[in-house]
């Protein structure tokens, strides 16, 4: 009777994760936008944007999975959970959301705190199965989270009230500072898949994963005649 109990106990807040469905590992940063000694939006070596580059890189080739990530929240879409499973080796190769999230926010917490050089950042994780078909519109729900919150953040940063109206009134307001176009290149998110940057756009209206090729630096040597 009480290991019966204890068991519905144990599982209340929890879900046995479909092995079959994509799996997704969703992260948030704990008090980030808040914290006025990081910016979300710099990018350089140790910053918390070239953190989660780095992260979404390393987790997506880890899993050959799809990663959207912006702001301060970074998801993984997982077509195999028994990858993610195999790997994280929980007990008994539990497939429980609790015990599932529980280890791999520790994965990814030592992962990015490695990466990054500012005060340690502990995250919020959550993990669930959703259906196949369901996976652009997933991408596109946590795309318009993350607009919405660089959007208020960048205006916020301008001095711009956050009580300014609809995300399309807020985006017409940024767009008049002329640092715009630094917000704009991660506004909706960036997409990788396998460890590779893709077009944001081919997936969200075709489905398709296209990475994006980088431009090659030539270097032009200067003959002395």
């Amino acid at each position: 009777m009480w290991n019966n109990y204890f068991y519905q106990v144990q599982t209340k807040y929890s879900m046995r994760l479909s092995l079959k469905n994509p799996l997704v590992l969703r992260l948030d940063g704990k008090g980030v936008t808040r914290n006025r000694n990081i910016n979300i939006m710099d990018k350089f070596k140790g910053s918390f944007y070239y953190s989660m580059e780095e992260a979404a890189k390393h987790f997506s080739r880890r899993y050959h999975c799809l990663c959207i990530f912006g702001s301060d929240e970074i998801s993984f879409i997982v077509d195999n959970p028994e990858l993610v499973i195999n790997d994280l080796e929980p007990s008994d190769k539990s497939n429980y959301s609790n015990e599932i999230i529980a280890m791999f926010s520790q994965y990814f917490f030592n992962f990015f705190n490695y990466v990054y050089k500012g005060n340690r950042i502990f995250w919020h994780g959550k993990c669930f199965s959703i259906n196949k078909e369901k996976k652009i519109s997933y991408v596109k729900y946590r795309s318009r989270i993350i607009e919405n919150v660089l959007v208020t953040y960048f205006l916020k940063k301008k001095k711009v009230s956050k009580k300014n109206g609809k995300i399309e009134e807020r985006v017409e307001k940024a767009k008049k500072f002329k640092d715009y176009s630094k917000l704009k290149k991660m506004q909706k998110g960036l997409l990788y898949y396998d460890g590779e940057k893709i077009n944001f756009d081919d997936y969200i209206n075709k489905g398709e994963i296209n990475p994006i090729k980088k431009k090659a630096n030539i270097k032009i040597e200067l003959l002395d005649f």
